[in-house]
């Protein structure tokens, strides 16, 4: 049980964090602002190190205040770690659909982007009657927020869904936070407060 809450922790908490094998690149247009061009190319940046699985630099674009609760050298092993075993979910198609406009907030800028992605997870037990269970409970975790698969003969579970992240600016970088993360975050008060409703 234990695997499993980890299993399904990772996918929702490492959104475009594991090894993408196919992403739709964010273009950078004439029109976009200053502030939209650099958050359009440090999300390029933050997909090609999720391709190559660059532990270190996707923690370089994660929020510093999150090192408050767990220190880098800790996530960045952690990450390594979660890589190594092989288990560790993977998303097969990521595409970013909408960036919406750079905003203001007390300490900086932030944005929304929404983005579709199938992430397809290998069964940590090879047994009919676990995978029936697992099926359900990633049904049950997705909602409607997605379609969830099984291919009995691969042994893999496929979740489609759609996905929010939060981009917001530190020190003039860009930092990214899936918004499941994002409301733990919020509840720890790492995140600023008056960022609530964006991501309610």
């Amino acid at each position: 049980m234990k695997n499993i809450l980890l299993i399904t922790g990772l996918i929702f908490i490492l959104t475009a964090c594991t090894g993408v094998k196919k992403v739709n690149y964010v273009t950078i247009e004439e029109t976009d602002s200053l502030d939209r061009k650099a958050l359009k190319t440090s999300l390029s940046e933050y997909t090609e190190a999720t391709v190559a699985n660059d532990v270190e630099k996707l923690v370089h674009f994660m929020y510093s205040k999150v090192f408050t609760i767990v220190s880098k050298e800790t996530m960045v092993n952690n990450l390594v770690k979660a890589y190594a075993t092989g288990k560790i979910p993977q998303v097969t198609n990521v595409k970013h659909l909408n960036i919406s406009s750079v905003k203001k907030y007390n300490e900086g800028l932030y944005a929304v982007i929404n983005s579709s992605m199938t992430t397809s997870l290998k069964s940590p037990k090879e047994d009919s009657a676990f995978e029936s269970y697992m099926l359900e409970m990633l049904k049950n975790k997705i909602g409607s927020k997605g379609t969830v698969t099984f291919n009995k003969k691969s042994h893999q579970f496929h979740i489609n869904h759609s996905n929010q992240t939060l981009a917001l600016t530190e020190n003039n970088q860009w930092k990214f936070i899936g918004f499941q993360q994002a409301k733990k975050y919020m509840k720890k008060n790492i995140l600023p407060l008056e960022l609530k409703k964006v991501i309610q």
